[in-house]
């Protein structure tokens, strides 16, 4: 065995269970998309736990026996590290040269491949359209988008939609809400997308030139809009680097999953182009009891995204790819979830949602901070934002869901929402 898997470290990956407690299964991770998630039985969950690298195996065969009161053979041992190096989740010369060569291939193309196309949704075009076209004739869907959209239709007043960032199994119908109101009441040509970054940002936000491709075919991002924001942004005299964090582009799904929706419904019948920008966490200001409008990178930000609108001949509207609470013991909490909790973390939604229906964008930041964040609010940093650009002067909520694990162990609750001027 490799000198290097003498002490093996696992990498940053997601753990948490998978199907019913009876099963004792475990889902491990990898949330930058490098390496197939695998399913693991308990024990091989424990033992992947203890290789944090400071432990030769003689050491994880010792700590194993006596937290799980059985042992492991050495043969089996090294056999399982192998599996998992193999696999590229463990932080090993063969993982890193993994991802160099993966991120510079990225780095180096015009457009971004369909990072979840035959995970996430189908890879197959045929497939992929009838589980959209599910997503608005179910029973929860809003039914056939409509008007046509080659009409252009629409009022002019609708300034964005909040749309869910869950993936379409379970957020299907409050995508379609989002997405028959954006064809019903707007018309516009360009699209800025603003979906949470789920990976660490150096910089406020991250902008890509990239074309977004998917099984559908290839949606064009907007360069002279994206360079236009650059210009303004470096107006401002606030050095801000939006193009730093491109990397983290290649498997975010939050901007992706809004994408699909615009190509089903729009492409072939209205040109329309996007502006893809992930937008960083706000746990520093959640953490530091500050507005994110006390930051001169933030309100910079906000202040050359509205001069790029205002300059742009085109219209425009902002789509947020946000989710709200993620709450449940896979999510570090230390309670299951019942029917007392989950009517709780509904109630408490609504409040949050009822700010963002008075366009309250202060008070929507505030209802998260003062709960320290307690709900795990992840579409906080990008709807605040579209507020702070879009300046509606009210909200509409479309729809309201909570996904819910069968095990009890984790809720995401997400909704769709309508800005208008």
């Amino acid at each position: 065995m490799a000198s290097e898997l003498l002490r093996p470290r696992l990498r940053s990956l997601e753990l948490f269970p998978l199907g019913p407690p009876e099963e004792l299964l475990f889902a491990l991770r990898d949330p930058e998309g490098f390496a197939d998630g695998v399913a693991l039985p308990y024990a091989a969950a424990m033992l992947a736990t203890l290789m944090d690298g400071s432990r030769t195996l003689s050491q994880i065969q010792s700590d194993f026996q006596s937290q799980a009161g059985t042992a492991v053979a050495l043969a089996d041992l090294e056999q399982f590290v192998a599996r998992l190096d193999a696999g590229h989740l463990l932080d090993s010369p063969q993982f890193t040269a993994l991802k160099q060569s993966a991120s510079q291939a990225f780095l180096d193309s015009p457009v971004r491949a369909a990072a979840h196309a035959g995970a996430a949704y189908p890879s197959d075009p045929d497939a992929l359209r009838r589980q959209l076209a599910e997503c608005f004739n179910c029973d929860e869907g809003p039914g056939i988008a409509g008007p046509d959209p080659s009409a252009g239709g629409g009022s002019g007043r609708l300034r964005g939609v909040l749309s869910p960032h869950i993936d379409l199994t379970r957020g299907g119908p409050a995508f379609a809400w989002a997405y028959q109101c954006l064809v019903e009441d707007g018309d516009a040509d360009v699209f800025v997308i603003l979906g949470t970054s789920h990976s660490p940002l150096a910089q406020v936000c991250s902008v890509s030139r990239k074309h977004f491709a998917t099984p559908l075919g290839t949606v064009e991002t907007d360069g002279e809009f994206i360079d236009r924001l650059d210009h303004e942004l470096a107006s401002t005299g606030i050095a801000i680097d939006i193009f730093q964090d491109e990397l983290v582009h290649r498997h975010e799904h939050s901007i992706e999953f809004q994408v699909l929706f615009l190509q089903y419904l729009l492409a072939g019948r209205r040109p329309f182009k996007v502006v893809p920008i992930l937008t960083a966490s706000f746990q520093p200001f959640v953490a530091s009891a500050t507005r994110p409008t006390a930051s001169a990178e933030f309100t910079a930000f906000v202040a050359a995204l509205r001069a790029t609108e205002a300059a742009w001949p085109k219209k425009v509207c902002y789509i947020s790819g946000g989710d709200l609470a993620h709450v449940g013991p896979r999510f570090g909490d230390d309670w299951l979830l019942d029917e007392e909790r989950l009517a709780a973390r509904a109630d408490d939604d609504h409040r949050l949602l009822a700010a963002a229906c008075d366009a309250d964008a202060e008070g929507f930041f505030d209802h998260v901070a003062r709960q320290h964040d307690a709900g795990r609010i992840c579409g906080l940093s990008p709807t605040y934002t579209l507020m702070q650009v879009a300046a509606p002067s009210r909200g509409e909520l479309l729809k309201y869901s909570q996904a819910v694990d069968e095990s009890g162990t984790s809720c995401v609750s997400f909704a769709s929402l309508a800005f208008y001027a």
